[in-house]
């Protein structure tokens, strides 16, 4: 099975029509139909894409040997978090740029301060 074909059997499993996918990802529904069907090669970010909203396995995705669609996850113990991040990109995907910089701004400050806090502990 190649990562065309498994591309679009995640996005059926999730139960998105393409243009829903794609828009989790930052993608077009015309994108994700050219990967899903194979006119053009899977490029690199999607599959880093998938690995941080989906919680697929890169190299199961990549292994056109590999067809047990049950060893799809990365981290099985991570799942609660990856439809975090997902909700989460699927909203900051609707923001225009400055309320995206905003965002990247806070999450910055959120960081420096937890990370002084854990340096008084």
């Amino acid at each position: 099975m190649t990562a065309h074909e498994k591309i679009r059997i995640i996005r059926q499993l999730s139960k998105q029509p393409q243009s829903e996918f794609g828009n989790s990802m930052g993608l077009s529904k015309a994108t994700i139909s050219n990967i899903e069907t194979g006119r053009v090669p899977v490029p690199k970010y999607v599959v880093i894409l998938l690995k941080n909203l989906y919680n697929i396995d890169p190299d199961w995705l990549m292994d056109d040997e590999q067809e047990d669609i049950s060893k799809r996850f990365y981290d099985q113990s991570s799942s609660d978090d990856s439809l975090m991040i997902r909700s989460i990109t699927e909203k900051f995907n609707k923001l225009d740029s400055p309320k995206k910089i905003f965002i990247s701004n806070c999450l910055e400050h959120l960081l420096e301060m937890q990370k002084e806090e854990s340096l008084c502990e």
